[in-house]
């Protein structure tokens, strides 16, 4: 059976819906810091610099993160202002997005950030 070109998207977003159910709140909390920590001072960043610092076991799903978080619309994390090779040995060099965090991107994550710091606190007490 041949696809359609639409057939295609819903079975690649199917898929991709499939992956990004494996990041675990774990991998998201840490990336989250990571990108609050690297992105400060309107500094661009890209999937390099958290390669360079999350524990490896994140590493994973660096890239279904990034995914996640350029997809957003409302509101809007990430802008997208250039490329740089990949620093992971599986990619051969191939081109990684550098982005730019915005401010409404900065409270987005901050509140998540704060959001699963209380969960935590409830389910302590």
């Amino acid at each position: 059976m041949t696809l359609t070109p639409e057939h295609a998207r819903i079975e690649s977003q199917r898929l991709l819906a499939a992956l990004y159910a494996n990041v675990t709140r774990w991998d998201e909390a840490i990336l989250d810091q990571a990108v609050l920590a690297i992105a400060g001072g309107n500094r661009p960043f890209s999937a390099n610099d958290l390669w360079a610092i999350v524990p490896e076991m994140a590493r994973g799903t660096v890239g279904l993160y990034f995914g996640a978080l350029s997809r957003r619309t409302a509101p809007r994390i990430l802008h997208h202002i250039d490329y740089e090779p990949s620093v992971n040995p599986k990619a051969h060099g191939k081109p990684v997005n550098t982005y730019l965090l915005t401010a409404e991107g900065r409270k987005f994550l901050e509140d998540r950030r704060a959001a699963r710091a209380q969960q935590q606190r409830k389910t302590a007490a």
